[in-house]
């Protein structure tokens, strides 16, 4: 009989061993997963808990609304700090409304209109000190009813989850699924939203930045869900009623007024509606792109659209402010639109940029915020070659208002006001650290 040499006796035992391991792991091994389970509860304890507090410190922002001397920043799912900013040098953080579920808002007068999970409510806030809620419109985001599997009834709110791991017995062919854990699963779970973007020329109007769900044009509110664009009659502020709801696609994101249209932008790309009749908009035109996330500003002749990759958390895995989530894209640039006819609406440039986020214009000039590239300050004289003025390095720069000369810009961390009525020497006035 040939006999095994050394090396080959070592290699046979090798053989059986891994064979007698798959063999024992098949019916034995068990995974680990994370399962996260909804805690719920009922919208009318949660509406109960709206009221005033005492200003608190700043550690999430989400939209930006100014009105007169007020700048209102939300905290994601938590509430809005009421900072006065009668001194755009020392801004003061007055008060803090608590406001579960929120995300979104746009104010009128002495209203503010603010989701409540999938509520929509209107708080009386002439007395900032006694803020109440006036009118509620139930079910108005039934999208917020349902997060990653689970759906909850129209009286009921996720408001948060719970964890616990739950070990799973099955087999496993191959050992290394059962050495490395392969196939486990853990789910990660961000919050998703926008910031708002709303404009009127009417002074009692609250001016928002570009990530825009609500917008608020002629005695009207828009509102824009995933699928749906929602019509509020305002005339009378303190009794908002809803006069129509149209579905308008899918992934909708934003949603930006000027004149009589609303510029509503989505992940593959920018519609125009008109509403001469506000009650009842009207599909105009629209421009398609890749699938990334889409906010857009207009003037008269011209619509500018950043386009970005997706990134829910702009400040390493540690999540400050809230941003949209677009699967799939690889784009990220500034598109400028000719649009002073609707009938054939062009791109007529195309700039490359890091990540762009909001942007804001004014007059000729236009201010882009490029995520971890900073901010950037663009004569927009001729769109169709802008010159960059000045770059602003700061870190993950989110939003941006531009108001009478005066730029009110979120970051990670960070509030910033900067003074551009210079182009050429745009100056920092203040910064509220979060």
């Amino acid at each position: 009989m040939k006999k095994l040499n050394s090396k080959n006796s070592v290699m046979l035992f090798a053989f059986l061993l891994s064979f007698s391991m798959q063999s024992c792991l098949k019916d034995k091994a068990t995974k680990t997963y994370k399962v996260y389970a909804p805690v719920t509860e009922s919208l009318s304890s949660i509406k109960s808990k709206i009221k005033n507090s005492s200003p608190q410190s700043i550690s999430q922002i989400g939209k930006i609304s100014v009105l007169n001397n007020y700048i209102f920043l939300v905290s994601p799912n938590k509430g809005i700090h009421i900072i006065d900013n009668s001194n755009t040098s020392a801004p003061v953080n007055k008060s803090f409304i608590v406001l579960p579920g929120c995300y979104d808002i746009a104010i009128t007068g002495n209203i503010l209109y603010a989701d409540c999970y999938s509520d929509l409510v209107a708080i009386d806030i002439s007395n900032p000190t006694s803020v109440k809620i006036v009118k509620s419109i139930l079910n108005q985001f039934p999208d917020k009813r349902s997060a990653y599997g689970y759906f909850v009834d129209s009286t009921q709110a996720i408001v948060d989850w719970a964890i616990k791991d739950t070990v799973v017995k099955q087999s496993v062919e191959n050992p290394n699924d059962y050495i490395y854990g392969r196939g486990g699963g853990i789910y990660y779970l961000n919050d998703i939203s926008a910031s708002v973007n709303s404009s009127s020329s009417g002074k009692n109007v609250g001016t928002n930045g570009s990530m825009a769900r609500f917008a608020i044009l002629n005695n009207y509110l828009y509102t824009v869900s995933t699928s749906t664009l929602s019509c509020i009659k305002i005339a009378n502020p303190q009794d908002p009623i809803v006069a129509s709801q149209l579905a308008i696609g899918w992934n909708i994101e934003t949603i930006y007024p000027f004149k009589d249209k609303l510029f509503i932008g989505s992940q593959t790309g920018m519609n125009i509606y008109d509403v001469k009749n506000p009650s009842v908009p009207v599909y105009l035109t629209g421009f398609s792109h890749a699938r990334v996330c889409d906010p857009v500003i207009a003037d008269s002749n011209y619509a500018y659209v950043t386009l970005h990759t997706d990134a829910t958390d702009n400040n390493n895995n540690n999540t400050t402010f809230i941003s949209l989530r677009c699967t799939g894209g690889t784009t990220n640039e500034l598109d400028v639109l000719d649009i002073s006819n609707l009938s054939q609406v062009k791109q007529i440039q195309q700039y490359i940029l890091t990540r762009p986020n909001g942007l804001g214009k004014e007059g000729n000039t236009l201010i882009v915020c490029d995520g971890s590239d900073g901010l950037k300050i663009f004569d927009a004289s001729d769109p169709s070659n802008l010159i960059l003025k000045q770059k602003i390095a700061l870190a993950n720069t989110y939003d941006v208002i531009c108001m009478d000369g005066v730029a009110l810009v979120s970051t990670a961390n960070a509030f910033y006001q900067y003074d551009y009525s210079d182009i050429n020497n745009v100056k920092l006035l203040s910064k509220l650290s979060f």
